[in-house]
């Protein structure tokens, strides 16, 4: 086995043109559709899209300069970030960037794809789930986080550089659909199942902070809203 990362990085950085035919595009469509809609297969993926959330409550607490204890994953799609830090601004940042993160991640790789950098967009999310490893504490954030960096590395070192595009569409395309299932379901706990008002983000920082919980819903969607319209447009740019 040989792991040569000079010569990974150098295939990474070889431009990737997007020139899929109408078949193909339908394949990968279908594909993603099939990773997000059925609820057996949810079941599984949603773990994924769960660990994207909880990454991007980490991000936000290290750049605010909290100090993050760990990162925890339960098979229901619960997720907890354990983070230190003082001041209510950094309990606001690194709280409302969990919802947006996977429309976020998404809106980076098919900017990326769309710019002919979908190798490095890949390496760049493999090495995001190897740092991420450092933050696990229970064995579901392992084995999810475990398994993303594995198949992302797998590509990288030995897959032919053609299939970063699929992959990286796979993964792009696929946190599109996740992020915006998850924000109907943050939007149905306000509004329709609020005996479950106690998992939204936006509650936990208005109980954090003295507030209301409606001005971070309102602060979360518009992020999410950016990410959205980013992912989006650089989609555009691949037909």
């Amino acid at each position: 086995m040989n792991l040569d990362i000079a010569q990974a990085w150098e295939r990474l950085s070889q431009p990737v043109n997007v020139a899929l035919t109408q078949w193909q595009w339908l394949i990968v469509a279908l594909v993603i559709l099939l990773l997000v809609v059925p609820r057996p297969m949810w079941r599984i993926t949603g773990l994924y899209s769960t660990l994207v959330h909880e990454l991007g409550h980490i991000v936000a607490a290290l750049f605010t300069g909290r100090y993050v204890a760990g990162l925890r994953l339960g098979w229901d799609h619960s997720g907890e970030v354990r983070s230190v830090g003082r001041g209510k601004l950094s309990v606001i940042i690194s709280g409302v960037f969990g919802y947006p993160a996977p429309l976020w991640v998404s809106a980076v790789m098919f900017w990326g794809i769309a710019s002919g950098y979908a190798g490095r967009a890949l390496g760049i999310y493999a090495l995001l789930f190897l740092i991420a490893l450092i933050f696990v504490r229970n064995w579901p954030a392992f084995v999810v986080c475990t398994i993303s960096a594995v198949v992302a590395l797998s590509v990288v070192f030995y897959a032919p550089v053609e299939a970063y595009l699929y992959l990286a569409l796979l993964i792009a395309g696929f946190l599109l659909l996740a992020g915006l299932k998850d924000f109907v379901k943050l939007l149905s706990v306000h509004i329709w199942r609020r005996r479950d008002l106690a998992q939204s983000d936006a509650y936990l920082i208005a109980e954090a902070t003295g507030t209301f919980a409606t001005l971070w819903l309102l602060a979360i969607s518009s992020l999410g809203a950016g990410g959205l319209l980013w992912a989006m447009l650089s989609l555009s740019r691949l037909f």
